[in-house]
């Protein structure tokens, strides 16, 4: 198996990576032009005196997204400073070499703030466990103070965990399970529940929170002089013994649960996200492209997720041994004969037997199903907490979009909404269900489906590519929620919502790959990305009924900008413009619009043993390009025109989504429908979607009337 992602000689070589990282400087540039031309930007500043390293940030703006303009980390370890020759578990003084080390490196940080022109006084420093234990605390933090007249706020652990917690709400939208933060010294648990679609924006978690002296740095000195297996064996069962004792403690509610009792776990902190990287890294999909295995295509660790049951056989391969039975693990070194994997250093790599050896000490005490990684820590969390509670709500993605440079302003809310509504209108029930087939039924009815919330947003990222030559938009479309794009450091996606995002956005731009009997869009970019494409494929739920309807959608989204390029409502009228006819004894009033949905299939009947017939379902999805009512009286020119003729006869076509229920690693079964598949007695679930361009719509109204 791979110890790496795609290597980075390879990836600038592709004109696509050449172009994002023109973007990035260009961006960088734009960036600090906007902090010179505003000084009172109302930027803030956060420093983490952690146990194994002090992490340095600075934030534009308290908007939901927490746009990070800059943020670095001093390797300064307090944990090793406290420790070294320390044969005791005695903690030392920390040495007056290390503070003058601090002293500098928050000398720098400040003269880098000041240089964003952040006020001194809105930079926060904050410390954790390795200053709060420290025997010379007081004196650590009066001279921090003294040289640079930034005053340390020591968290208390019911704080530190609290704050952590809110760190994974930051860099998620919506959050339920627990949460688990190992820093250096410390690690800390609690139950976090945010619903970011009710009402009340109240963050449940724990007043109880579990913070226990386990952290990276603290657990492999402790392992280190436990050395023999019956030693590590007694530390082992320790451990979960304080685990087990602290969750109980939690109290942690029933419905953040699935059926079956299992959590899900968002893991942050060094120590468990060099888990995440190291799972990455060991992830390998068939690439037809090449004929060989690629790796795992997006190297961004916020969002990432793998079964608790997958992480486990990577985490017993290299957890120090505690079973007396089992021959002594090998060295570290040993582990990755052909180099670290990615993002792992030397010095994290001789703690990732720690995390690992925690990690199976929680499988002990709770029953995990799936594990999500956060960037989100305790700057993250500081940051959230000062945001006014009416933010809380807000989507992370859609705010980093609006405030994004590459947004264009003649994209007016209206016009937003208008195409908006155009496609949401056209798009079946079951595609949304389709594209939520990898969450368990219990989960998904607590949270907003998920092409539900990222259909706004596509809509806006749907012009991102716009401008760029036809040849090249597919592919920087593609590659736009992708680890070298702009949406790169976008918070509230997880690795499922970007593979979503990018084969929507691919498809958006259909027309302007090869034609269809040379493989069509699909091919163009499994050509231009081969060391990825396979990989984000894969990546899709619902295997290729997902992937068609991410292939509608796109296709959709790129019509109705076709047909609606500038918000026509206000000026031609469009939004008042309906057709009327008569059904019966009723007067319908009917929208004239360029999309109409139309569900037809069999009556199914439902029993407490079977249902009697087929679950068949047609959808057509109708064009609506000839309505004479429009064009008589708006004298809409938008949509009667050969440019809109040709691309409607493009999208004319019939799918067939096929149903299969292939049950996922870690995740729920596989359905087109809502039906439960054991009480099915026909196995034809499958369902059409029909794209069809109607020309004479007025036409085929008077018929109505006529017959009514």
């Amino acid at each position: 198996m791979p110890n790496s992602l795609i290597p980075l000689s390879k990836c600038i070589l592709t004109p696509s990576y050449v172009w994002l990282s023109s973007l990035a400087v260009w961006l960088g540039k734009n960036l600090l032009a906007q902090s010179h031309a505003n000084k009172n930007w109302g930027g803030i500043g956060v420093i983490d005196i952690g146990s194994n390293g002090i992490r340095f940030g600075l934030v534009s703006s308290l908007t939901r997204h927490l746009p990070v303009v800059y943020e670095e980390r001093a390797p300064i370890s307090l944990f090793e400073a406290q420790h070294s020759g320390s044969k005791s578990d005695e903690r030392t003084n920390i040495p007056e070499e290390v503070i003058v080390d601090v002293e500098n490196s928050l000398k720098r940080f400040k003269y880098i703030a000041h240089h964003y022109q952040i006020d001194c006084n809105n930079v926060h420093v904050i410390a954790t466990e390795a200053t709060r234990t420290a025997p010379n605390s007081s004196h650590f933090i009066e001279r921090i103070k003294n040289s640079t007249g930034w005053k340390i706020e020591l968290l208390s652990k019911e704080i530190e965990a609290k704050i952590s917690g809110m760190g994974v709400v930051a860099t998620y939208y919506g959050v339920e399970g627990l949460v688990m933060d190992m820093g250096g010294g410390s690690v800390e648990l609690n139950y976090v529940k945010h619903r970011p679609q009710e009402t009340d924006q109240e963050i449940s978690m724990s007043k109880d929170p579990i913070n226990l002296p386990y952290g990276a740095a603290a657990l492999t000195k402790l392992l280190e002089k436990h050395d023999t297996p019956e030693k590590r064996d007694t530390l082992f069962k320790q451990i979960v013994k304080d685990l087990k004792e602290g969750f109980e403690k939690l109290n942690a509610p029933t419905d953040i649960k699935s059926k079956d009792g299992s959590f899900t776990i968002y893991m942050n902190g060094g120590g468990f996200k060099s888990l995440g990287y190291l799972s990455m890294s060991e992830t390998e999909v068939a690439n037809k492209s090449t004929n060989g295995k690629s790796s795992y295509p997006i190297s961004i660790i916020n969002g990432y997720s793998t079964s608790a049951e997958e992480l486990a056989k990577i985490v017993k391969r290299i957890a120090p041994s505690h079973d007396v039975n089992i021959v002594e693990s090998a060295e570290v070194g040993d582990l990755f004969p052909m180099g670290n994997p990615f993002r792992i250093s030397k010095r994290r790599a001789k703690l990732l037997p720690a995390s690992a050896f925690l990690f199976e000490a929680i499988l002990e005490v709770c029953k995990v199903q799936y594990v999500y990684f956060c960037e989100g820590g305790v700057r993250h969390g500081y940051c959230f907490n000062k945001l006014q509670k009416s933010i809380w709500s807000v989507d992370p993605l859609e705010s980093f979009i609006k405030s994004h440079s590459l947004q264009p302003k003649y994209l007016t809310k209206a016009h937003h909404n208008q195409l908006l509504a155009n496609v949401k209108k056209a798009i079946p029930s079951v595609a949304y269900d389709i594209l939520d087939s990898d969450i368990p039924p219990e989960t998904s009815s607590k949270m907003p489906k998920r092409l539900e919330r990222l259909l706004p947003n596509l809509i806006y990222l749907a012009y991102w590519s716009m401008h760029f030559a036809k040849e090249a938009r597919p592919i920087t479309a593609f590659q736009l929620s992708l680890t070298g794009g702009p949406l790169a450091n976008a918070p509230g996606l997880t690795h499922t919502d970007r593979a979503i995002i990018a084969w929507c956005l691919m498809y958006r731009y259909h027309e302007d790959g090869s034609g269809s009997k040379s493989g069509g869009v699909e091919k163009d970019i499994s050509i231009m990305a081969p060391g990825i494409f396979d990989s984000v494929k894969k990546l899709i739920p619902g295997g290729k009924d997902g992937r068609t309807i991410c292939e509608i959608v796109g296709k959709l989204i790129g019509f109705a900008i076709l047909c609606y390029p500038v918000d026509v409502s206000d000026k031609l009228g469009i939004s008042n413009i309906s057709s009327i006819f008569k059904s019966g004894s009723k007067t319908i009033e009917k929208q004239s619009t360029i999309f109409e949905l139309s569900e037809e299939g069999h009556e199914i009947n439902i029993n407490d043993t079977e249902i009697t017939k087929k679950s068949k379902k047609n959808y057509k999805i109708f064009l609506n390009l000839m309505d004479e009512s429009v064009y008589d009286q708006a004298k809409v020119s938008l949509i009667n025109n050969s440019l809109v003729k040709k691309s409607s006869e493009k999208l004319e076509k019939k799918y067939t989504l096929r149903g299969k229920r292939k049950k996922e690693k870690g995740r729920a079964a596989m359905v087109a429908t809502n039906i439960d598949e054991t009480t099915t007695s026909e196995k034809d679930n499958s369902v059409e979607i029909d794209i069809q361009v109607k020309r004479n719509l007025s036409k085929a109204v008077k018929e109505k009337k006529i017959k009514s």
